[in-house]
């Protein structure tokens, strides 16, 4: 679980393509235990990190919600399916990674 040059990656495996997804919302955890809105993913990120996975890539520090962090500390992130209907499922998991 993690990047290059001070990024984390982290992956999941998508629900089944009969499932009806719209999208995954992807969700990273917060100091205070709040959770943020990361990333929108339709889908795209499909196999791009892992085959046959959903993927994000988080860069610390970076554009658009620097932490003032050092990069070093590990980062939390949990991902829900939005169904065509627009309801959102239950999250996954928390998956954890510190930058390399």
């Amino acid at each position: 679980m993690g990047g290059g040059s001070g990024e984390v990656v982290v992956t999941w495996d998508p629900l089944p393509a009969d499932a009806d997804i719209s999208h995954y919302r992807v969700y990273r955890h917060k100091s205070g235990g709040a959770w943020w809105l990361l990333a929108i993913d339709d889908g795209g990120s499909l196999g791009i990190f892992e085959p046959g996975r959903l993927g994000i890539v988080d860069a610390p520090d970076y554009w658009p919600w620097p932490t003032g962090a050092d990069g070093s500390t590990e980062r939390c992130y949990a991902i829900a399916a939005v169904s065509a209907r627009g309801l959102e499922g239950p999250w996954s998991a928390e998956a954890c990674g510190v930058p390399l």
